[in-house]
């Protein structure tokens, strides 16, 4: 199947019981009707290191969210104009709202104005607009045109060696295993790292914030100790990219930020604690 038409009918079947916000969501991709433009819902806002949001709809391209208030937001208006400004607070975009406690008239025109707005912020970025083709927004060139990733951007690369390229990294093979982690020309003590949430040896755990991750043998205790003991001694930093499953069920390497390890932490649980210190990293 077609990448993108795979991609839009995950989508549509992700939130068909949000039946308010398919039917906006549903009129706004026909109205633009420029498949350019990516789509992505139920987009991550960390507000704070212990608080979140997920946006209706975010246009990654352009920076866009769209709100969209069901009829029962109206007796929530003062909480979510608060969780609005958090987000704009937080991630520097434009945010459009559209309020579904309306007749249908309003709300069509309103829904009209916002594909407006969307069509001349595309037009606003000309040859600085890079379209959406698919899988292409995956790929190496995307992120090295790009020039830097970040956390809130929500995109992917679909392999260990293509997070690698990113870097103009080479992965090394142990036999007929490919290690995780590959060595960043020029820079010492740093590596790209793409940990495997369900590796047979290994465990690699994301906290619920993303801002740790704890690795480990899981089965040899020694060679668990060795291994803290190793990289506690060391400086080195990780541009990491998780194995992960999106929200449409796709399985690739997600960025999930610049880690660095937590000595203390790391002696105490006998584990390898790496630390989030960025969400952003320039290429």
């Amino acid at each position: 199947m077609d990448y993108k038409l795979d991609y839009m009918t995950r989508l549509f079947a992700k939130i068909c019981k949000k039946k308010t916000e398919t039917y906006v969501i549903n009129r706004i991709w026909h109205q633009l009707n420029d498949d350019r433009v990516k789509f992505v819902v139920q987009q991550y806002i960390r507000k704070t290191q212990d608080k979140y949001a997920l946006a209706d709809l975010y246009l990654p391209q352009l920076n866009i969210f769209i709100e969209i208030n069901e009829p029962f937001h109206k007796n929530n208006k003062e909480v979510d104009k608060i969780r609005n400004e958090e987000i704009l607070q937080v991630t520097h975009s434009h945010l459009e709202i559209i309020d579904c406690d309306n007749p249908i008239e309003v709300i069509h025109s309103r829904i009209s104005e916002v594909v407006q707005k969307i069509k001349e912020a595309i037009k606003e970025q000309g040859n600085k607009f890079i379209p959406w083709d698919g899988g292409s927004t995956l790929s190496v060139e995307y992120h090295q045109r790009k020039g830097y990733l970040k956390i809130e951007d929500n995109e992917y690369v679909h392999t260990i060696d293509e997070a690698f390229a990113v870097f103009g990294a080479k992965a090394k093979h142990r036999g007929f295993l490919r290690v995780a982690g590959a060595t960043i020309p020029n820079k010492e003590n740093w590596i790209v790292w793409c940990p495997n949430s369900v590796h047979r040896i290994w465990s690699n755990e994301l906290s619920d914030d993303g801002l740790a991750i704890r690795e480990y043998n899981k089965a040899n205790e020694q060679l668990r100790k060795v291994h803290v003991e190793r990289f506690t001694s060391i400086n080195q930093t990780r541009i990491t990219f998780f194995r992960d499953e999106d929200e449409l069920g796709f399985r690739f390497y997600r960025f999930a930020g610049v880690f660095e390890i937590n000595k203390e932490k790391s002696i105490q649980e006998n584990k390898c604690v790496w630390e989030c210190i960025s969400d952003y990293y320039e290429l």
